[in-house]
């Protein structure tokens, strides 16, 4: 399989997280944090229960449903069985090709931030997940050590996914991934793959699974009221013929997220109820929210990273030039 042991195997095979990126992230929630949150319906929360098993669920609600606190807190009803620690935020705009990510640790209700950052638009154009899609009446659901039928099938349909890992320090994080139906590839009872695309050049979560292996992933698919839940371990892989089988528009990804699965889970998610997650007509406004270029634009001028690179950067971090590199990137490395 080659998988990856170490972070220096790791930079040789995708590359280090590109230091312009890392100056996107700021450490509370500004105005733009604001004005995503109070229209989104929806979250997905990586978590750690009170096992101590890495999980992930979908929140949804009201716009809004998240309610800021303070510039680093937000009000949060977490799963029941969570337990006080590290833990991840992925907001969901639907109709919104971007994703906002914020991390930091949840408790009592309250999830206190330490850092927040608008993902790249990537994983949602390749997966297509706002388009419409007809409701699914299905109704079956699972709850067993490896993948059945049902949620087999389901995974073969999604083409959306949420992987959320922490590194040996409990610094949770929670990353979006998105291709076309059938890349979610199920290699056997227990065992599922995912190629890793390009992205926002961090490799947050290559990263953690090279100091602590183990994840949750959360499937959508949709139009359908269900959702996957994968609890597992997971492994990196170079394997070629692996990366070979992933290849999409003729690019086979530079590496593949192996997870062998402990417990999978297909059930009907109260979440993607309450956010009416598939119901076009509710879908945001987009031209209502900031632009993604602004909003990296002025997050590179807020970071507060030191040393003379980081200062040059900030300085020159210009919106115009900003919008005409995201543009061409997402012309030209979807894959």
């Amino acid at each position: 399989m080659n998988p990856v042991g170490s972070v220096p195997e790791l930079e040789k095979a995708v590359g280090k997280p590109v230091a312009a990126m890392m100056l996107k992230t700021i450490d509370h929630l500004d105005e733009h944090c604001r004005t995503i949150l109070a229209v989104s319906t929806a979250a997905v929360l990586g978590y750690v229960d009170h096992d101590g098993v890495q999980r992930t669920r979908l929140l949804g609600g009201a716009p809004g449903f998240l309610s800021v606190a303070s510039p680093t807190g937000l009000e949060i009803a977490p799963p029941d069985d969570a337990a006080p620690g590290g833990a991840s935020l992925l907001i969901l705009v639907p109709g919104w090709r971007e994703t906002l990510r914020v991390n930091g640790t949840v408790g009592d209700g309250h999830f206190t931030v330490l850092e927040a950052y608008l993902h790249c638009g990537k994983a949602v154009i390749r997966s297509g997940l706002w388009q419409p899609a007809p409701p699914s009446a299905a109704t079956a659901e699972a709850d067993a050590a490896v993948i059945g039928p049902d949620a087999a099938a389901f995974l073969a349909a999604a083409p959306f996914a949420v992987i959320s890992s922490r590194d040996e320090d409990g610094r949770a994080d929670s990353s979006p991934r998105g291709d076309p139906a059938g890349d979610l590839r199920v290699l056997g009872p227990t065992t599922v793959a995912i190629a890793d695309r390009p992205g926002n050049k961090r490799t947050d979560t290559l990263h953690n699974i090279v100091s602590n292996p183990e994840v949750a992933l959360l499937a959508l698919v949709p139009g359908d009221g269900r959702a996957v839940e994968l609890t597992g371990t997971a492994t990196i892989s170079t394997d070629p013929a692996l990366r070979e089988q992933l290849a999409e528009r003729g690019k086979a990804p530079k590496a593949v997220v192996v997870i062998e699965v402990s417990r999978a889970r297909l059930a009907r998610s109260e979440g993607i109820a309450a956010a009416a997650l598939w119901d076009l007509g509710r879908h945001a406004d987009t031209a209502e929210l900031p632009r993604p270029s602004a909003v990296w634009t002025d997050h590179v001028k807020r970071n507060t990273t030191g040393g003379v690179g980081a200062r040059v950067l900030r300085a020159v971090a210009n919106e115009r030039v900003m919008r005409a590199g995201v543009d061409l990137d997402y012309r030209q490395n979807l894959y």
